[in-house]
Parts: C-alpha cells; structure tokens; sequence
C-alpha cells in the first residue's frame, strides 16, 4: 500500500513540476498533461492564457488554440437559377446524399445508416427536397468528417438553398471560417 502511495506522490510530483515549464504534451489536440482541480476546476500547472487545453491546426498549417478558430458550426444561405429539381439531382451526388436507393436493400448495416439520426431524405418533387447525412470536406490537406443538411425549395422559377454543417467529430477542429468559406465555394460551383 505504502509504495502505491508513494509511486502515485512521484507522478503527480513529474506531472506538476514537469509542465510548469510550459512543455505540455498533446494527443488529438487535448493537453494530456494539464491539470485542474478536482473540485473548483482551476488551472493547477498551467495558465490557460498561454497554454490552451486544446491546439487545433488553422488553414495555414498553425497551431493555435482552439478556441481561435471560428465557430465549428454554421449555415449558408444561396438563391440559384436552377430549378429546384435540378439543384436537388446536383447538390445530392457532389455532397454525397444518399437517397433510399443508394442503400443496399436487406443489408443490415444499411439499415443501421439509415437509422441514424444524420440521415435524412425527404422529397417532394417540383417543390421542396430536405436531406441530411454524413460528409466530408478538405481544409489543408486534412479531410474533416461533417454533419450535413440542405433543404432546397422552389423560388419562383428557380431555387433558394440552406445548407448547414456541424463537426462529426468533436475531437478533430478544424478552422471554422475556412470552412464555411470552402463549404460556400464547393455549393455556387455546384450550382453554377
């Protein structure tokens, strides 16, 4: 008993005085070596002004705190020339929408994916699409996994489109407004 006390007093003791001098270790952008207080939550070995809790990589290829990217979630709206069928047959394939269809018939895992709460795909010809599911977009070489929704609906001869994304994956930021500035371009050059 008296050596596991004391072997715990030695790590604590590494982990304390090890990460004063500001050299803290990251997995998956979290500081494994930051300790708070158990009860008040307070900072113990390091100042959460210069040394963040979580590093992201920004657009540039930087590490920053996470907290410096941007909103991790967001929506855009765009209004098209293109009839509201016509924008639904090009946004589903270059976002990767998949209709009942798309879906192997009698295969569980298939079922499962269109259990989950992501995907959704909900149409009415001529007048309204409403579909939701898992994607991907690229930022600096590195592919981000999102959850995705668009509704398209009919404008007068054409179309007005919202599309939202949110992270499918909390533990991987990425640089929010790079996001919604690629995320933008990749929907007008679908569109156009």
């Amino acid at each position: 008993m008296e050596i596991k006390i004391a072997g715990m007093a030695v790590v604590i003791g590494l982990a304390l005085s090890g990460c004063a001098a500001k050299d803290h270790y990251y997995s998956n952008g979290v500081c494994v070596t930051c300790i708070n207080n158990p009860i008040t939550g307070e900072p113990l070995n390091y100042d959460p002004n210069e040394t963040p809790q979580q590093v992201a990589t920004n657009a540039q290829g930087e590490s920053v705190d996470v907290n410096a990217l941007g909103p991790q979630r967001g929506s855009v709206d765009v209004e098209s020339s293109l009839d509201v069928d016509t924008a639904y047959a090009r946004i589903k394939p270059a976002f990767g929408f998949r209709a009942e269809g798309d879906f192997e018939q009698g295969n569980t895992m298939s079922k499962w994916q269109m259990g989950d709460a992501a995907w959704r795909h909900t149409v009415t010809p001529g007048s309204f699409y409403d579909l939701g599911d898992y994607g991907t977009q690229t930022l600096g070489g590195t592919q981000y996994s999102i959850l995705q929704r668009v509704q398209i609906q009919k404008n007068g001869s054409g179309s007005r489109i919202h599309y939202s994304w949110a992270p499918a994956d909390d533990r991987l930021p990425y640089d929010g407004n790079a996001m919604e500035s690629a995320l933008t371009q990749r929907l007008n050059a679908t569109l156009n």
